[in-house]
């Protein structure tokens, strides 16, 4: 009887579907610990990311574009289009600052206002990389495939409130 139930066992394993790969834990934001200096990180480890991306979030279709690096820095921008209307900008600046990377941005409005005063930007130190994941203060980018990554902003609305924004992009071929 032993030797029919280690067959059948046997059997039954070698016809089973090999089990699904698991999913990526779910994307998170992180945020330095106060007085913290940002870890060393090197700018060259987010080459990747240069080219055209098209994507969704916030109820939207996305673009973001980044150029490849000189001078330390990588610049890209990003658009959002809702309902067939630009409804704002962003110009982006991947910088490496001494020995870390810090992604920083401007925002400005679809009529080119600018949503902080001319020598103000928004500020993402680099906090941690793991894997295929870069953690920004209050900023995700993970590497989710060679033509495929996902974004997640810390939004801080002024009630005070936040919300983590998930923003999913594809490479754009030539």
């Amino acid at each position: 009887m032993a030797l029919i139930e280690l067959m059948l066992a046997s059997a039954i394993a070698a016809f089973a579907p090999p089990p699904a790969a698991a999913a990526p834990p779910a994307i998170e934001v992180r945020t330095a610990p106060p007085g913290s200096a940002p870890p060393a990180a090197k700018l060259a480890d987010l080459a990747w990311m240069v080219g055209s991306w098209a994507g969704e979030g916030f109820d939207a279709q996305l673009q973001e574009t980044y150029s490849a690096q000189v001078g330390g820095q990588m610049p890209g921008h990003f658009s959002i289009v809702a309902n067939g209307k630009p409804g704002m900008y962003e110009f982006v600046m991947v910088a490496q600052i001494g020995p870390s990377i810090e992604y920083r941005v401007r925002h400005i409005n679809a009529d080119m206002t600018a949503w902080e005063d001319k020598d103000k930007f928004v500020r993402f130190p680099f906090v941690e990389r793991v894997g295929d994941t870069w953690f920004f203060d209050g900023l995700t980018i993970r590497r989710t495939g060679p033509d495929s990554a996902e974004h997640v902003v810390r939004i801080k609305h002024k009630d005070g409130k936040t919300e983590d924004a998930v923003l999913k992009y594809r490479r754009v071929k030539p």
